[in-house]
């Protein structure tokens, strides 16, 4: 069964994959960034979460609903208990420093894996699909991915003000 899901898997969802990768490993050697490039990526995941939450559930208020509890909640932990630590940002050029991490990899590979098993299932035609508890519990973990994301750029926003966003750190 496992090797006919991997046959049976689109070859673009694979080259996906390896881009999703290759972005992760450069997340995790130390690199300079642009102020514009540095805000670009955890948008882009942070709406392919969201889109992953309401396309997998039928678009339903209650989806919407855990996503944002799982986003503002990671978001706040984000912010409030894990400062920006091996971030620093050059007034000067614009641009940030970041420290080589493999979090955002784990991140990625989160959402990719939970899209992955969604579409799986989906292609399955599974009753697990139908259930609101299964639905609302994928919707939670997209927007708890999604929110370390935001907490990341609330700290890099803050970095470039030299102001403290939200609470005093």
């Amino acid at each position: 069964m496992i090797k006919a899901i991997l046959v049976n898997t689109p070859m673009w969802v694979w080259l996906l994959l390896l881009v999703l990768i290759y972005l992760g490993w450069m997340q995790s050697r130390d690199r300079h960034v642009s102020k514009n490039r540095a805000f670009t990526f955890p948008l882009i995941m942070i709406v392919l979460s969201l889109y992953g939450a309401l396309f997998s559930s039928g678009d339903t208020e209650e989806t919407l609903l855990f996503w944002c509890v799982g986003f503002v909640v990671a978001t706040l932990l984000g912010v409030l208990i894990f400062p920006l630590r091996t971030v620093r940002y050059d007034a000067q050029t614009k641009r940030y420093f970041f420290s080589g991490s493999w979090m955002p990899m784990l991140l990625i590979l989160g959402i990719f894996i939970i899209k992955y098993c969604v579409g799986v299932l989906e292609g399955m035609q599974s009753p697990l699909l139908e259930r609101p508890d299964i639905m609302n519990g994928l919707s939670l973990i997209y927007g708890l991915l999604s929110g370390v994301f935001a907490a990341r750029t609330i700290g890099l926003l803050s970095l470039s003000s030299n102001k403290t966003v939200l609470f005093e750190r």
